[in-house]
């Protein structure tokens, strides 16, 4: 009887033993995997920075280039009105030497 409960012992003992050891590796895997997430995660948002500085870039270039544009515009437009009031001075000096 002694020799029974002695080898259910040994036997209780050496399956928590295995049981201990097929957990380890696993949880070895899990720890792996979340290392490996978080690096990817960590990289991704490095990308999506990455992305949002270029796309910044881009938008301010745009704003460079309307106000470019704008001042061109702003430019042009003076520059008709000068026109515009020379050929009305113009006009009104021939009119006027016409009826003298």
């Amino acid at each position: 009887m002694k020799k029974i409960i002695l080898f259910v012992i040994i036997l209780a003992a050496g399956t928590a033993i295995g049981i201990y050891f097929q957990k380890q590796p696993a949880a070895q895997k899990i720890e792996t995997k979340i290392q490996t997430d978080t690096s990817q995660a960590g990289a991704d948002v490095k990308a999506g920075e990455q992305k949002a500085e270029a796309a910044a870039a881009e938008v301010k270039t745009g704003v460079q280039k309307a106000g470019e544009v704008a001042t061109n515009v702003a430019g042009e437009i003076k520059n008709g009105a000068q026109k515009a009031v020379e050929a009305a001075t113009n006009a009104v000096g021939e009119i006027k030497q016409k009826l003298n």
